[in-house]
């Protein structure tokens, strides 16, 4: 397994809609253990196929934070959903920038595990976001397009905070030419 670079927003990749997966060869199992590694050196949650440059649609989600533990999602859709929370959310392809969504409270996902077993995940709370935000990426959809606009902020560090981190505000404007300059370097390197 090898770990892959992640894309960073405005890349055209994270705005297509992902292709769907139609046979799980070893290129498939090999990018999702891959995916999988990236996602837990990166200290992430979930990553889906197209924030490692792969227009696929394939998700891996951490149920636990605390856990290394991690689903590995073929063709992942969201068959329900109830209720609704808001919670601050961000993302690997939008590195230190945080925002507040309103995002369901409980969902229901279908899909297919690297074997070819079509299995049913329910997710509540940290999970259910997850998963929405990690199926989102397959149509093209990222935070900040349901993020509500005056919550944008910068995660920095800041020794002087009981959780060693503050929050910058910052507008959508900063963010996007933010991430540019990112990606311009990144292409210089």
């Amino acid at each position: 397994m090898a770990k892959k670079r992640i894309v960073i927003c405005g890349e055209p990749v994270l705005r297509r809609q992902a292709k769907r997966v139609k046979n799980i060869d070893g290129r498939i199992i090999e990018l999702l253990g891959d995916m999988v590694e990236t996602m837990l050196e990166n200290s992430g949650l979930g990553l889906a196929g197209p924030q490692v440059g792969e227009s696929k649609t394939i998700i891996v989600v951490r149920p636990d934070p605390e856990q290394e533990d991690v689903l590995e999602l073929i063709n992942p859709r969201i068959v329900e959903t109830e209720g609704e929370e808001e919670g601050l959310e961000g993302c690997l392809s939008l590195p230190t920038l945080r925002g507040t969504v309103i995002r369901p409270q409980r969902v229901v996902v279908e899909a297919v595990t690297p074997d070819g077993e079509e299995v049913v995940v329910e997710g509540e709370g940290l999970m259910a976001r997850a998963l929405v935000h990690e199926v989102d990426h397959l149509a093209g959809t990222l935070f900040i397009d349901r993020v509500e606009p005056d919550s944008l902020a910068w995660l920095r560090p800041d020794d002087r905070k009981e959780s060693g981190y503050r929050l910058d505000p910052t507008t959508m404007e900063e963010a996007l030419a933010a991430f540019e300059r990112l990606r311009k370097r990144r292409s210089e390197a």
